[in-house]
């Protein structure tokens, strides 16, 4: 039982060591080129297959200041309607708001 744990130790260890010293000799990543500002874009889709309980989609919107809104929805195995609906903006990053709609009917709703 001893030379089992003696065993794992030193292959922690060795592993740990290899992992530091690849870390540290990792190139680090070519500086990132100014491309001038962003491209504005927008995309939407939408699945609805009632036979097989199918629906879900997504939508998003950038600008050219770089802002961009978006959301997506799926219909849960359970029967709720998640819905998530999202902005990215600055240092703000990935600021979703989460919402579920329980007894969800989505099939044949207005869109």
């Amino acid at each position: 039982m001893m030379s089992i744990s003696r065993s794992l130790l030193v292959c922690a260890f060795a592993i740990a060591v290899i992992s530091l010293r690849q870390s540290s000799a990792a190139p680090q990543g070519a500086p990132q080129e100014d491309n001038g500002p962003p491209m504005p874009y927008e995309y939407k889709y939408d699945v609805e297959d009632q036979e097989k309980a199918l629906f879900f989609g997504a939508n998003e919107a950038g600008d050219a200041q770089g802002k961009v809104i978006g959301g997506y929805k799926v219909l849960l195995p359970d029967g709720r309607l998640m819905t998530v609906e999202y902005t990215v903006e600055g240092e703000s990053g990935f600021v979703p708001k989460i919402t579920f709609e329980e007894n969800a009917n989505p099939f044949g709703k207005g869109k």
